[in-house]
């Protein structure tokens, strides 16, 4: 988190660069109620406009930076949004309807970080935030958002916020000038911390602000990316929180010109281990995973995506989009169902217990990872090669479906395979061998005749 956050933020401030960065601020806003956005406008790719370009509010920042480092985190994430309490109607002039929008807003993150079940989907709660460290997440809530049910409550135009951590806080003097901030320090207070951060924002910070210019304020760049965009976006800045004794944040203060606020917040940092449970699932029992497409693989040198992540729990994973990399200790349930993302399983455990259903895209097997009770289910009309044995020796599985027609017995593989029956879905020298030869009852949808309609060619008989 930290080192992707602070290489980016680096290169959208970077003046030198030519084409310069296109660096602002901007909320995306709904199409429609049956329309939905898609990622969060950052592209840290150069074009002959720009060097970089990031266009977005603090929550898609979040967003973009998860998705880059680790896309189940990120997905765990944009779960919440699902949840009746964030679809619901409060009162006449107070209705939330996240499901529609294409990322957690900060409330949404502040809500998941406080609740019972972020530390087994692979958040861990820091609860006092006098003891946050580089790389940690952070988020509050403000006004109604952080109590829907309260009308008593203002209703703020910002939900909040959300940020990276970049390094310890330190304690500020209070001697320092302007510290209650024109007296709306509580007096509950025991110290004010400084944090430094990595976010999006058009709130000028306190020092240091990688944002400001030589007049202390934030300038729109050059190349504005629509009319929304406003001065600031993507940097480091220090944030001021006021604490009480057990290290809760009582207020927030962004910046020298502003006062203290009440909220309600929150921080975790990741942890490599998370649970497909009923709070991040969807209504097909299944965690949502997409990778955005500017979301880089690679970037500064350094890899990303494919730490590895151990998944447990009943759920399944329904992968949508993207180059999507597996390579934990893995024992989950729900099987994997691959829509049009490019699967890579890393480690014979990838892919967990259940059954592989893979309707488009590609999977790449790096090592052997299909259970031995597991069915390996291939739509079809896939292209030729897309599912890529890429292992020595076999990989036993119990069964082997094709479109509509199942096979039981034999080995099956690609062109350079050796093995008894070829299929050309299949490449790579891996052989899939099938273990499950009781014969299918007759009439059985899933029974084949001697000859199968198809343009696909097969070395040796039927199974």
């Amino acid at each position: 988190m930290l080192r992707f956050s602070a290489s980016a933020t680096e290169v959208l401030n970077d003046d030198v660069r030519r084409p310069p960065a296109s660096n602002s601020y901007s909320h995306q806003r709904l199409l429609g109620p049956r329309k939905r956005l898609g990622e969060p406008q950052v592209q840290l790719g150069s074009t002959d406009a720009h060097s970089a370009l990031a266009s977005t509010d603090c929550s898609g920042w979040l967003s973009f930076v998860l998705n880059t480092v680790s896309p189940l985190h990120e997905a765990v994430l944009q779960s919440q949004r699902r949840l009746d309490e964030h679809n619901r109607v409060y009162s006449e002039d107070f209705a939330l309807r996240e499901s529609r929008r294409p990322w957690s807003r900060a409330f949404v993150v502040t809500q998941y970080l406080r609740s019972d079940h972020a530390k087994a989907t692979g958040f861990e709660p820091v609860t006092s935030f006098d003891r946050l460290q580089p790389g940690d997440i952070g988020a509050y809530a403000m006004g109604r958002y952080a109590k829907p049910s309260d009308e008593s409550r203002p209703k703020p135009r910002d939900t909040g916020h959300v940020f990276v951590v970049v390094g310890p806080p330190t304690v500020v003097d209070p001697a320092t000038n302007g510290y209650d901030g024109r007296g709306t320090l509580q007096e509950d207070a025991v110290k004010v911390i400084a944090v430094p951060v990595i976010d999006s924002s058009a709130t000028v910070h306190f020092d240091p602000d990688s944002r400001k210019n030589g007049e202390g304020h934030y300038s729109a760049p050059k190349v504005r990316p629509h009319a929304r965009a406003r001065a600031g976006g993507v940097g480091t800045g220090t944030i001021w929180f006021a604490l009480n004794e057990e290290g809760r944040v009582l207020q927030r203060r962004l910046g020298p010109q502003q006062r203290y606020r009440p909220v309600l917040a929150r921080a975790a940092r990741l942890r490599g281990r998370i649970s497909l449970d009923e709070p991040v699932l969807d209504g097909g029992d299944a965690l949502l995973v997409r990778v955005f497409e500017n979301s880089p693989s690679e970037f500064d040198g350094v890899s990303y995506g494919d730490l590895p992540v151990h998944i447990t729990g009943p759920g399944g994973l329904r992968l949508a989009s993207g180059r999507i990399v597996l390579k934990g200790q893995n024992d989950f349930s729900g099987g994997v169902t691959v829509q049009a993302a490019d699967l890579i399983a890393a480690s014979r455990t990838a892919v967990g217990v259940g059954n592989i259903v893979v309707h488009g895209g590609s999977m790449t097997l790096q090592q052997p990872a299909i259970a031995d009770s597991a069915t390996l289910q291939i739509a079809e009309g896939l292209p030729d090669g897309v599912i890529r044995l890429d292992f020595r020796g076999r990989n036993v599985v119990r069964a082997l479906q094709i479109g509509d027609s199942l096979h039981r017995c034999g080995t099956w593989g690609g062109p350079k395979s050796g093995a008894m029956f070829v299929d050309p879905v299949f490449s790579g020298r891996g052989v899939l061998e099938l273990d499950d030869c009781a014969p299918a009852p007759e009439g059985s949808p899933g029974r084949r005749s001697k000859t199968r309609a198809s343009s696909k060619s097969y070395a040796g008989f039927d199974a």
